[in-house]
């Protein structure tokens, strides 16, 4: 190619989380010689400021079709479905006066920038990290609709990819972390990480970096652990870092009445949301991934390992591609506080069992799992629609 090529990425949100962190890496190190990325959200936020800090442009388009629960569930619905069309129109003409070439969506519940990009003539790649359990029904139309308008698929994990039909057009692309990112946690940024948060040098501290959602993220089956090694006489607390899920606002409060019921009220520490979720890893002894649903390809997954901790993780969707079992970590049946507590009792015991399983999972983000093999997929994915661009008519 002879210039830059200009993409458009589509994003279902402002706020700062999985998929919006994985967007920033992917921005950051494309190729600007190659691809010159902008992008599309539906409101502004934080996202949009971290990207045109890194000299991306954005577009805000309150129009764009974005499935959420609340609207999935509910009457809202109808006039959902009713401003489709406009969105879908809206969003081609941007990507007609601007000259895009290629659209990448870069989550599964963007519903108009695939048609759009269908109705401007350029190739469409649709990034999946989504689970879509919920659909029902559904899922088979939207699954189909998915892989008509979109020459690429490209999923984070095999059993994301598993929710297809076997096609060509479906692929696994890892996330991944680029580690001069991540340095590694010094004793000192560790102890200072701890009076941060009110804690001894010396106690065991376990945590988890997510929204809070009961069942969905698993929380509550972390806290339950963490009661029954204090039962076993082994004092833990239990770091708990994110705000609630859209849809979810009362599971905060629930969670902290289930701690306070459990107690644990001195022993769970509900952070909040981090911009910066460092300090909360440099605090924790090891990371706990208790989600009782599958996870796509838990990012703060990636990040644990990045930092050198143990991780403790249901065994289920993308977190079987990350955790090597009893080499960096250890794999727990869902929803079973007792398989955790066994495992953090085990990790409890052993610093050098900590420490050894810390430095194998930074190893495999640097062996498997670096930001330069899954920017190295994006591009020839991008190569490869560009250069068959079959919507060209």
């Amino acid at each position: 190619m002879s210039s830059a090529v200009p993409v458009l990425l589509v994003h279902n949100s402002a706020d700062i989380y999985g998929a919006s962190r994985s967007l920033l890496r992917l921005v950051s190190r494309l190729d600007r010689k190659r691809f010159i990325p902008s992008v599309l959200l539906p409101v502004s936020g934080p996202l949009q400021l971290l990207l045109e800090e890194k000299g991306v442009r954005v577009f805000v388009q309150p129009s764009l079709r974005v499935i959420t629960r609340p609207i999935f569930s509910s009457w809202r619905i109808f006039p959902f479905l009713l401003g489709f069309p406009f969105s879908v129109l809206q969003t081609a003409a941007l990507i007609k006066r601007e000259h895009f070439q290629l659209v990448h969506t870069n989550v599964g519940i963007v519903i108009s920038s695939a048609l759009a990009a269908w109705c401007a003539r350029v190739p469409h790649l649709w990034h999946i990290r989504d689970w879509f359990q919920e659909f029902g029904f559904f899922w088979k139309p939207y699954s189909l609709y998915i892989r008509v308008f979109s020459q690429l698929v490209l999923c984070v994990s095999r059993p994301i990819a598993n929710q297809f039909p076997p096609s060509p057009k479906i692929r696994v692309l890892h996330n991944g972390l680029d580690l001069s990112d991540f340095p590694q946690v010094s004793d000192a940024e560790r102890t200072a990480a701890r009076l941060t948060f009110s804690l001894l040098k010396s106690a065991f501290v376990v945590g988890v970096v997510g929204r809070i959602k009961f069942v969905r993220k698993g929380q509550e089956f972390l806290l339950r652990a963490v009661k029954i090694l204090r039962e076993r006489g082994l004092p833990a607390y239990c770091l708990l870092v994110g705000g609630h899920a859209p849809g979810s606002e009362d599971h905060i409060l629930r969670m902290r009445q289930l701690a306070a019921q459990l107690g644990l009220t001195d022993e769970a520490l509900f952070v909040g949301e981090l911009n910066e979720p460092r300090p909360a890893y440099a605090a924790m002894d090891v990371f706990v991934l208790p989600s009782a649903q599958p996870e796509p390809f838990g990012g703060v997954v990636l990040e644990a390992m990045a930092l050198e901790l143990p991780v403790v993780a249901t065994a289920l969707g993308g977190s079987i591609e990350q955790v090597v079992e009893g080499v960096t970590g250890f794999l727990v049946p869902p929803a079973d506080p007792e398989a955790i507590a066994d495992r953090l009792e085990k990790l409890a015991q052993s610093p050098a069992l900590r420490q050894q399983l810390g430095h194998a999972g930074r190893a495999r983000i640097q062996q498997v799992l670096s930001l330069d093999r899954a920017v190295v997929g994006i591009e020839a994915a991008y190569t490869e629609l560009l250069q068959s661009n079959p919507t060209q008519r």
